[in-house]
């Protein structure tokens, strides 16, 4: 059986096993869904910030040769 071969009496085990751990859990942060009340406008922003600031633009004029020209 594998497991009985397992050094759990080393500490370099329990070092490894540790920083093994918080990788994995630093990987799978952003997959697991937060807790708390998010606002409707804005999904993705924790505080609803970005609900409040005017729309971007949505063309914008090119310049070729310092003329404007419309697109």
């Amino acid at each position: 059986m594998m497991i009985a071969s397992l050094p759990v009496d080393d500490w370099q085990f329990w070092v490894a096993t540790a920083l093994m751990l918080a990788a994995i859990y630093a990987v799978a942060k952003p997959f697991i869904p937060k807790r708390g009340k998010k606002s409707a406008s804005c999904p993705g922003c924790p505080s609803g910030e970005a609900a409040n600031k005017p729309p971007r633009p949505k063309h914008v004029d090119l310049t070729i040769g310092g003329k404007r020209v419309k697109p």
